[in-house]
């Protein structure tokens, strides 16, 4: 009987993961429904003290869950409870999805290896759907990079969380690669195949985020890989293409060579003060501006989670009042939204929670694991990513993934070695 429940709550928990990543590309009900339904089998399953236990004492799921706390005790200061209710509704799976993916009895890693497969399928389907618009209006989008715009992703259009969730791909490409997991050779050329398409498309949808992503950490991470492995000639080769791919992309793509007229064009303007609120990245500088004197007039206890929107337009509506309305962002940068929100306390939690995994020893051998938190750490310093739906899940989700990952590989570590007596 118990094997058959830890079946059924197995079966539950895939679905429900399952649910998120399609609710990621097209449906934030979904994502929503999957995450509710992942933490309530979690509550089910009747293995709550053993959960407990493995909980408390894994650091990184405690440190994680406390990214909601402060936030939450903000309220008691916030004078808009309506806004201060609607974050905390987003930031919910950062106290919750710990304790639902601490432990999940049955899991192996093959599972894990087919979700890896599966978020990489899921990736080059709404890559090729984003192209296929593209394709069908070039005209039309050619001429939109000229003012920042972007060609259609999944992910509610987000094109940032829709890049990142590439990169992510991108990661997990690396790590079946190093792992040796994919154990036929059609499939290997395959998923080869569409993380070489990942690096095109990459370069076509021209987000910054993606391709920083790309430059600073996949790559890398590649060459590096390559080379530990006694493939040096072909880490020569990645890494001579590397230098030269910017250049091709700016030759053959006309999205890619207009995103990047557009950020030359963007720098003049900054650069001679002729700015009058419409460009992407001076608007962000303007938010981080505004998070700033949040925070170091209200370094203590910070202006109340509630509150941000409301003292960020009077901020803009002194300091920037040429910025439109529409474009008055949050503090994009997770430290100072913390610090805005939260005070002194929640932004030194978050920056101890963002840079734990490179200080635990059990992450130390898993380097696409500790890449993905140097790009969510890159992220984090011009994104208030754990502010809203989609980027809670990119970041809660796939950090915990990778710990269930490195947990249930010690593990079997420690059952193939075990300890002599």
């Amino acid at each position: 009987m118990l094997f058959n429940r830890t079946n059924i709550h197995l079966f539950i928990f895939c679905a429900a993961v399952l649910l998120m990543v399609i609710g990621f590309l097209c449906s934030r009900a979904l994502l929503s429904i999957g995450t509710i339904v992942l933490i309530t089998n979690a509550f089910i399953q009747g293995d709550l003290n053993e959960r407990f236990r493995k909980f408390s004492s894994d650091k990184l799921s405690v440190a994680i869950s406390c990214l909601f706390v402060l936030p939450f005790l903000s309220g008691l200061w916030s004078s808009n409870k309506e806004e201060w209710a609607a974050m905390m509704q987003d930031k919910l799976p950062l106290l919750l999805l710990p304790f639902a993916l601490v432990l999940q009895k049955g899991i192996k890693q093959q599972q894990l290896v087919w979700f890896k497969l599966l978020w990489i399928g899921a990736m080059f389907a709404g890559s090729v759907w984003s192209t296929i618009q593209y394709l069908t209006a070039l005209t039309h989008f050619n001429e939109a990079y000229r003012f920042s715009q972007t060609i259609p992703t999944p992910a509610a259009n987000d094109h940032i969380r829709f890049s990142m969730g590439i990169v992510i791909a991108l990661l997990f490409w690396l790590k079946l690669e190093e792992g040796k997991k994919i154990t036929t050779r059609l499939l290997t050329l395959l998923v080869r195949a569409v993380a070489l398409w990942f690096i095109v498309y990459l370069h076509l949808l021209g987000a910054k985020t993606g391709l920083l992503g790309l430059y600073v950490v996949v790559l890398p991470l590649l060459i590096t890989q390559l080379y530990k492995t006694g493939k040096r000639k072909i880490a020569a080769l990645v890494t001579t293409m590397g230098l030269f791919l910017p250049l091709l992309a700016y030759t053959v793509l006309p999205t890619f060579r207009l995103r990047v007229h557009y950020v030359l064009f963007e720098r003049l303007n900054w650069s001679t003060q002729a700015f009058a609120g419409n460009f992407s990245d001076e608007n962000r500088w303007r938010s981080i501006q505004s998070g700033w004197y949040l925070f170091t007039h209200n370094w203590l206890t910070g202006v109340g989670y509630g509150d941000v929107k409301s003292q960020t337009a009077a901020w803009y509506a002194t300091h920037a009042p040429a910025v439109a309305a529409t474009q008055q962002f949050l503090p994009l940068n997770q430290w100072l939204m913390s610090g805005s929100g939260a005070g002194i306390t929640a932004l030194l939690l978050f920056g101890t929670v963002a840079l734990l995994p490179f200080f635990l020893k059990k992450w130390k051998q898993h380097q696409q694991a500790l890449a993905f938190v140097l790009f969510m750490n890159l992220v984090f310093l011009y994104e208030s990513t754990i502010d809203d739906q989609l980027g809670v899940f990119v970041y809660c989700f796939f950090i915990l993934y990778w710990n269930c990952t490195i947990n249930l590989e010690k593990n079997e570590l420690l059952k193939c070695n075990p300890s002599p007596l």
